[in-house]
């Protein structure tokens, strides 16, 4: 059960880190002054960290599944 919310709370985490990296590339987009590279980069950072949290979200889970259906298929034995 823990491992479950653990990795709906990293998938919410993710989503978050997503939308605010999304909403930073629109901010920045929408400057009306020079932006910095680093900005531009700090930007594609954060919505690369979002997919990974929530790639690393759906591997938990997987794993959870497959230990789950392989410890019933070792019981059925």
């Amino acid at each position: 059960m823990r491992t479950t919310v653990l990795a709906y709370v990293i998938a919410v985490v993710g989503l978050v880190m997503l939308l605010f990296g999304v909403w930073g590339f629109i901010v920045l987009n929408n400057a009306e002054i020079d932006v910095a590279l680093t900005d531009e980069a700090i930007v594609v950072g954060l919505i690369g960290g979002g997919l990974a949290m929530i790639g690393v979200a759906q591997a938990l889970r997987l794993l959870l599944v497959v230990v789950t259906n392989t410890h019933l298929a070792l019981a059925a034995r």
